[in-house]
């Protein structure tokens, strides 16, 4: 809400000094424009350090932030030959067997 009310101030000087600050055409015929750039100059400088110093704050975080979910590591798995019992009598077989851990 602050920044609001701050870049509507802003918005209105600025339209105010240009209505007040015109100059007639009598004053830039003869010689005047180094007086435009020095003002031009002052302004974006001003208008840098403004910026700067309004968006260089502490940044934190809301009430509601939470911390992410860890991230889920996936076991290590290979494959070993292993015993394996026959599925229609007693007797074993070796097979490959996927093993994770």
């Amino acid at each position: 809400m602050l920044k609001k009310i701050l870049a509507s101030a802003l918005v209105l000087a600025t339209i105010a000094g240009a209505s007040v600050a015109t100059t007639g055409t009598a004053e830039a015929r003869y010689g005047r424009n180094g007086a435009f750039a020095g003002g031009a100059a002052a302004g974006l400088v001003g208008g840098l350090l403004l910026g700067s110093a309004l968006n260089n704050r502490d940044r934190y975080y809301e009430d509601d932030y939470y911390e992410p979910a860890p991230v889920y590591v996936q076991p290590r798995c290979w494959f070993e030959r292993q015993r394996v019992p026959n599925q229609y009598d007693y007797g074993y077989h070796i097979e490959r067997v996927r093993v994770c851990r």
